[in-house]
């Protein structure tokens, strides 16, 4: 939270108070003028002006006063009147947690990798009306330390044929995901719109898979065909199902790995 200075508000009190002043005697000069040039004011009229000018002169000595205890002691005055919270107080580490809250409470099926806020699978169903409809694919999501500030990592498990998306790794073209994304996005916005609109208008000029590419531009109900023909190979629920267990059996043995290999070390060691 943000504090506005003690000068500063022992400034702003000055100010105040010199203004109040000055309202003051501009209410005594103009009853004292009207008298000095005959013109004549009713006796309410002249002890109107002249309450209103003596509460006006009693309050800009209460600024004054603040203003000088203040500048005297600012350690009493630091922590008053904060300004409004701005974005920059939400962490990276709260909003995180808020995201994948909204996930996990959403239509969405969302699995957790080891309990992690920060890694997790989304089902995901190709957007009607396009050659990827009816396909249904199991997205891995990353999210950097730095999220919302920098942009998710989103990957496709099982194949999908696109222009954007690796063939091999699943990976999501990261010019394409940083063109589009922006701090004010979530994940919701990712699984309703982001990915969507990627396939529904795929960029061939900025292609991971050059073949989807160069079919999509030369000859697009080429295209369609071999989008279909992946997705009834490889988009269904089992095989959405299947990428994930063995990528899952994949960490896991790597995991043995190094378990072994350490073993191994250790054993030479000794």
């Amino acid at each position: 939270m943000q504090i506005i200075p003690p000068t500063v508000q022992a400034f702003t009190l000055t100010q105040t108070s010199v203004a109040m002043l000055a309202i003051a005697a501009l209410m005594v000069f103009i009853v004292t003028h009207h008298r000095r040039n005959g013109q004549i004011l009713s006796q309410f009229q002249e002890e109107a002006i002249l309450v209103s000018a003596f509460g006006v002169f009693w309050f800009a000595i209460l600024m004054g006063w603040r203003a000088m205890n203040q500048s005297m002691h600012p350690e009493r005055a630091g922590a008053r009147r904060p300004w409004p919270c701005s974005s920059d107080d939400v962490t990276p580490k709260r909003r995180i947690e808020t995201d994948v809250m909204k996930m996990l409470m959403s239509d969405y099926e969302v699995s957790l990798v080891n309990d992690s806020m920060q890694e997790f699978y989304v089902r995901f169903y190709g957007p009607a009306e396009t050659p990827f409809a009816g396909g249904v694919w199991k997205i891995h999501v990353e999210l950097p330390d730095q999220y919302p500030f920098k942009s998710p990592s989103i990957g496709f498990m099982n194949k999908i044929f696109h222009p954007n998306i690796d063939e091999l790794s699943g990976s999501v073209c990261l010019d394409v995901i940083n063109q589009t994304w922006s701090p004010m996005f979530d994940m919701i916005n990712i699984f309703e719109t982001f990915l969507p609109q990627l396939l529904r208008y795929p960029n061939p000029n900025d292609p991971l898979n050059g073949e989807a590419a160069a079919l999509l531009m030369r000859h697009p109900k080429e295209y369609d065909t071999k989008v279909k023909e992946y997705v009834q190979r490889f988009a269904t629920r089992e095989a959405a199902d299947n990428a994930a267990q063995n990528d899952e059996d994949e960490a896991d043995e790597e995991m043995s790995e190094i378990g072994s290999i350490s073993g191994d070390e250790a054993a030479m060691e000794s």
